[in-house]
This record gives structure tokens, sequence and C-alpha cells, in this order.
């Protein structure tokens, strides 16, 4: 694609919204979509501008008019925080990006331990616990105070970021976690086992944003992650 001026962009999307439902608010829109595009913006190693449309999300909610329709400079997932302890925002916020649970440890299928002392039981149960502890102060003690993770954060590890005034996300769309973690410059975390099998989490693996908060709009609660730079897909 060639390299696209504003004026272009609008012309072309005040054509397209043809539609009877946004047609009226045609001028509203094509300045999101222009201001969109361009955020998207790329140059190839040929030098060329391109613009990949697919790096542009769109949000639904119910509750507002048309015109309340706004762009966001940054991200926004539709959620809410995993505690009502926890801040409603964050700033100068570093962003753990995690692709992995922070619910109770628990052996992984087909692995079997025999106990000979009844006593020894609990002890289990305490290391299980004490497992899960652990990486969430790893991420605490990294400098994370926003932690978006793909799967499960159990109300057990959510104390240890409420005590602290960390905001949890849980279960965040893998799509979401990958368009997140290259707006803010993070790197997705699998595990924090390192590859002597010690786990850990490196200060450099965090992301940084101007700030993390959530807002109601309409009928539902969102997250906005707020960033002073765009990185394109």
């Amino acid at each position: 694609m060639n390299d696209l001026t504003n004026d272009v962009l609008k012309k072309t999307a005040i054509t397209t919204l043809s539609s009877k439902l946004i047609g009226p608010e045609s001028d509203h829109f094509a300045d999101i979509i222009t201001t969109a595009i361009q955020n998207t913006k790329t140059v190839g190693l040929d030098g060329a501008p391109k613009y990949t449309v697919k790096s542009v999300s769109i949000l639904k909610s119910h509750g507002q008019s048309i015109l309340e329709s706004r762009l966001i400079d940054g991200y926004a997932l539709c959620t809410m925080r995993g505690a009502q302890g926890m801040p409603l925002e964050v700033k100068n916020a570093k962003i753990a990006c995690l692709d992995m649970a922070l619910n109770k440890y628990r052996m992984n299928m087909g692995i079997q331990i025999l106990v000979e002392d009844p006593d020894n039981i609990e002890k289990i149960r305490q290391r299980e616990l004490d497992i899960t502890k652990e990486r969430c102060e790893k991420l605490i003690k990294a400098g994370a105070n926003v932690i978006i993770c793909t799967k499960g954060i159990d109300e057990f590890a959510i104390k240890y970021f409420v005590e602290v005034g960390a905001l949890a996300v849980r279960r965040c769309d893998k799509g979401d976690l990958r368009r997140i973690a290259k707006a803010c410059g993070a790197s997705i975390l699998t595990t924090l086992a390192d590859e002597n099998g010690e786990e850990s989490v490196d200060a450099k693996c965090l992301g940084a944003a101007e700030s993390v908060y959530e807002e109601r709009v309409g009928d539902n609660d969102y997250i906005f992650i707020k960033v002073n730079y765009f990185f394109n897909n």
C-alpha cells in the first residue's frame, strides 16, 4: 500500500461508511479510522509504508450513544480487575505478560507421590502453596505492578497482589496478550524457570505503560492500557 495522507484516508473512510446506522456520523468515525490506520503504519525493508488493518481491535459496548465511540491510544480489554481490593489505576505501570496460570501449584498428570508418613501430607500441601507464593513474590520483586495472565489466578495468589497495590487481570485472550506485549515492549512468559531449572523473573521482560486503569463504559467494565508509544504488529 502506498503512503496515505490523512485527507485521502478520511475521504476513503467517508465513502465506505454508507451504512444506514453510522452513515450520518461518517465524519466522526472517519476521524477515528484515519488515526487508527495511521497508527499501524510501518516501513518495510524496501522503504515502502505498510498499514496492518488487523492491528486495529474493535470493541463493542452497549449503553452509550454512537457518537461516544472513541479511539484508545493504547489497548483496551473487556474485563475487570481480579479483585475489588486492587487499585483502579496504576501509573508508570510495569507489566508482566504471562501465558501461564498462577493457581495453587499441582503436580502434572501421571506423577504419583507415595507418602509413608501421614505427617508429611500437610508439608506437601504447604509446599504447594509456597511455590505459588514464591512466584508471586518474584514478579513483585522484579518490579511488576500490573500482571496480565491468559489463565487463572486463584484467590490465594490474588491476595499477594492486593497487599502490594498491584493490579492483576486473569483469562486474557492470547491474541490480546500478544498485542499488549508488543505495545508495551514486554516479553510473554510461559514459565518462570530458567535454563538451570531455577525460577526467576528478569525485569527486562516487563513492559512499560503510562497507566493501566479500569473504567466503566456503557454496561461493561474495561481495562485500558495507555502507552506513550505504540509498537505495530
